[in-house]
């Protein structure tokens, strides 16, 4: 009997009853009490008629625990009725429910408005905002289910009205909070059938460099004859270059650059310190000596690491190029290098900046030296007379004027990555075939030397994915490389992102140029670079960028 009690009380919409809450409380837990005493009316007065029947039924019910004889059938259905009429939906909470209610609902509202601030980077908090917001978010939405739930247990009058609105506000904080930078991103992706391909003329190998110069598009091998000229229908006008250290000859160019609208080009020669100048039919003008100074630089250094040690921008305003004093031996040696301006009109050279004092990511702990695989500073020169440099381990970039100011840096919105044991092993697996090329070796033999190694390298390899592998310049806009495993073993893929200079603040796009493209020049509109197939013969292509719109995206500015 007293189990069957005791299930009645705790059930729902068993009946329903006029009577006073406190009354009917302190009448069903008396009966399971034992205790008929404590059912008087506390104000002294007379009960009412149902309580008084109530009454007599506990004092039958007492009978009932002490008597052999069972109470009969219709007795107990008598007792079960008023007590069924008696009953609430549900009990009174007691403190500790009301105490609890009151802490989830304070952590619920402090919770979501430090997640607010988070997401709209009110707090000047230095880290990247994606890394804390999202779990900040969850742990407000937890808190009013939190809330809710102890709501539940509380008077039916009172959760009516509340759990709807939590609802809402739940639901408003998932739908109505800002997008986090890296989760929106719209990617395009640009066909092949795009591109325009010059098939006139021999297939390239090992291109250098490319540059439009008036109506001629000028390109660099590494090979005699250096220099091949195409007017803009891929038609060649010229292969000049012979090998030698005379006038109009070449030994070791590695960058060109453009004279303007007359459609010749320069060529600059790391072996014989020379800049030689053709004119658009190919004929040689002159050659200067170079203001440039090499330090020591490992030649193939571009085939180990990133970052381009022989980059050259001539403009009206002087020749711009990297320095390294302490030379070039494995990757990190780029961290000690400065970007220089030579005026044309001044003998020596302005810093504009230096690597190793003005990136944060130079003193950052994060950094650790590494040989192969290591982020590096990343540079170009972009037009509206700005020098862009990417910091890859603080993953930002930053902009400077020719005197060296810095005007703006953009923290980058997308996130990095481990890099994976794959990865590492195509690395080594790629610098071993490099050493061994025209030798005997089999591919077994330098996989088992590649994974014996790379069980050795410890921190010699870098521990995540560089931000970034090259950088390239278009007016209004910075585009730089992400890195790609599936191509060993640089990860030169074909996936670029950019950045979008406007004033209202930074837009970033991720275009996914045709397999096998390389792009060398890009401007407001196309693409000029090289289609390079499985033997690695190459051709000139060129590719229009009319599909390439920016979209905005939260990023973090300073401007100094």
């Amino acid at each position: 009997m007293m189990k069957k009690l005791r299930a009645l009380s705790g059930r729902r919409g068993a009946g329903r009853s006029d009577m006073d809450a406190e009354k009917i409380d302190r009448l069903v837990s008396t009966i399971l009490a034992g205790d008929s005493g404590q059912a008087a009316d506390p104000a002294g007065g007379s009960a009412d008629e149902e309580v008084h029947e109530l009454l007599h039924l506990i004092a039958s019910i007492r009978q009932v625990g002490t008597s052999d004889p069972p109470l009969p059938e219709p007795g107990v259905d008598t007792i079960m009725g008023a007590l069924e009429r008696a009953a609430r939906d549900e009990p009174r909470p007691g403190a500790w429910r009301a105490f609890l209610g009151m802490v989830a609902g304070f952590l619920a509202c402090a919770l979501t408005l430090g997640s607010g601030l988070l997401l709209l980077g009110g707090t000047g908090y230095p880290g990247p905002s994606e890394a804390v917001a999202t779990p900040v978010l969850a742990a407000a939405v937890a808190s009013l289910a939190a809330l809710a739930s102890v709501l539940v247990h509380m008077r039916a009058q009172l959760r009516r009205p509340i759990l709807p609105l939590l609802v809402l506000v739940t639901l408003g904080i998932g739908a109505c909070g800002p997008k986090l930078p890296g989760r929106s991103t719209v990617e395009v992706e640009i066909a092949p059938s795009a591109l325009t391909t010059f098939q006139e003329g021999d297939e390239l190998w090992g291109v250098r460099d490319i540059v439009e110069s008036g109506d001629v598009i000028w390109v660099l091998t590494g090979a005699a004859p250096f220099l091949r000229a195409y007017d803009r229908s891929g038609r060649v006008l010229a292969d000049i270059g012979r090998s030698g250290e005379g006038p109009g000859e070449l030994l070791n160019p590695w960058i060109l650059s453009a004279t303007g609208s007359s459609g010749g080009v320069v060529a600059w020669d790391l072996a014989t310190r020379r800049r030689s100048l053709f004119d658009a039919q190919g004929n040689f003008v002159t050659s200067t000596p170079s203001p440039i100074i090499r330090e020591s630089i490992r030649a193939d250094i571009r085939s180990v690491t990133f970052g381009d040690p022989f980059r050259v921008v001539d403009d009206n305003t002087g020749i711009w190029t990297a320095s390294y004093p302490g030379g070039i031996t494995r990757g990190d040696d780029f961290w000690g290098g400065r970007i220089v301006r030579h005026a044309h009109a001044d003998s020596e050279p302005t810093v504009v900046v230096d690597f190793a004092v003005d990136l944060p990511g130079a003193a950052s702990p994060s950094r650790v030296p590494a040989m192969g695989l290591a982020p590096v500073p990343l540079w170009d020169r972009c037009a509206d007379d700005l020098l862009a440099v990417l910091d890859p381990v603080d993953r930002s970039l930053h902009l400077y004027r020719p005197g060296g100011t810095k005007v703006r840096q953009i923290t980058l919105p997308w996130a990095g990555r481990p890099l994976s044991q794959e990865e590492r092993l195509g690395y080594v697996r790629g610098m071993m075939r490099n050493e061994t090329r025209g030798t005997n070796v089999s591919d077994d033999e330098i996989e088992r030397a590649a994974t014996e190694m790379l069980a050795r390298a410890g921190n010699h390899l870098a521990a995540e994915v560089p931000v970034g592998i090259d950088l390239r310049c278009s007016p209004g806009r910075i585009w730089i490389q992400e890195f790609d495993g599936s191509f060993p073993p640089l990860g030169y893929g074909r996936t670029w992102w950019t950045v979008v200079l406007d004033d209202a603040g930074p837009q970033f796009q991720r275009v996914l140029f045709p397999d096998g493209f390389t792009p060398f020049r890009l401007t407001d509109s196309v693409a000029v670079g090289v289609m390079t197939d499985s033997s690695e013969l190459q051709r000139v292509a060129v590719l229009p960028l009319a599909t390439v719109t920016p979209v905005p995206m939260p990023a973090r500015q300073i401007f100094p």
